[in-house]
């Protein structure tokens, strides 16, 4: 892991220069043969079209979507090789509503060396296009165009589910953003301890805010370590939700979570004063 940057990604398209830290695998001579060799709507050279409708409907995103008044809403399966693809949900009038990028990669475990397949998330966004045409418009987060939908629940279903079809070991992602990883934190943990202890102890000290404004503080240093006096800023870091129960319990285990703990106590958070 934390070996060479990783370019292609529809993160680095966008003007914050967003760098992944992921050993992928080197080369995948069929990102440029795939319309020779017969998968080009095969999602991970397997699932059709029909299928990841399927395991979409089943995820709920739809319902969800129709209670935000998108009722005419297409799907759009985009593989750019068997290990790199692409599924956007879009309107009739072709503006994305939701768009993934999901890759798959052998995500090393440091500390014992072992490989896992696994699905990385490259890019995940899903917007409320009608946003312009609310009676009253929303503060957004850092790096937003349009509010979000609120199908967070949903699309991560659907990407455990299409992990556990084929097979591999789990999902993991890299939170571009402090709200990033709020989203993920239900299913996902981050597999470095401090960053996780850190992580929880940010919820826990401010609890009581908001999260767009939470999110703002730490992204525009808002936010201060008493015990050190250092201005906090947010750090990078892998978080994962295994599907294999070995992976689980290698990672997760007793001294895992004492790390954790340890490193809430080293942190003790407030606001900057003004």
């Amino acid at each position: 892991m934390m070996i060479p940057f990783f370019f292609d990604s529809d993160k680095g398209k966008k003007k914050e220069n967003f760098l992944d830290f992921i050993n992928f695998d080197a080369v995948d001579m069929s990102k440029d043969l795939h319309s020779s060799l017969g998968f080009e709507k095969l999602t991970f050279g397997r699932f059709s079209e029909d299928e990841i409708m399927e395991m979409l409907i089943a995820s709920g995103i739809f319902k969800v979507l129709e209670s935000r008044g998108y009722k005419n809403y297409r799907l759009e399966v985009s593989p750019l090789s068997e290990l790199d693809n692409r599924i956007f949900i879009k309107t009739k009038e072709d503006e994305i509503l939701v768009h993934m990028r999901l890759k798959t990669s052998d995500f090393t475990y440091k500390k014992s060396g072992e490989n896992f397949r696994m699905v990385y998330i490259d890019w995940l966004l899903t917007q409320n296009i009608h946003y312009g045409t609310l009676p009253s418009k929303r503060k957004l987060f850092e790096g937003q165009k349009y509010p979000g939908l609120s199908v967070m629940n949903e699309i991560t279903d659907f990407i455990l589910q299409l992990t556990g079809k084929m097979g591999a070991h789990g999902v993991f992602n890299i939170p571009e953003y402090f709200h990033d990883a709020v989203l993920f934190q239900k299913k996902f943990q981050f597999v470095d301890p401090e960053k996780e202890g850190i992580f929880r102890n940010l919820l826990e000290a401010f609890r009581k805010f908001n999260l767009r404004d939470l999110s703002h503080l730490i992204h525009n240093n808002g936010i201060i370590n008493e015990r050190t006096g250092e201005i906090y800023a947010w750090q990078y870091g892998e978080m994962i939700a295994p599907l294999d129960e070995y992976m689980r319990k290698l990672i997760f285990n007793k001294e895992y979570f004492e790390s954790v703990s340890r490193a809430k106590l080293n942190f003790k958070f407030s606001r900057v004063e003004s």
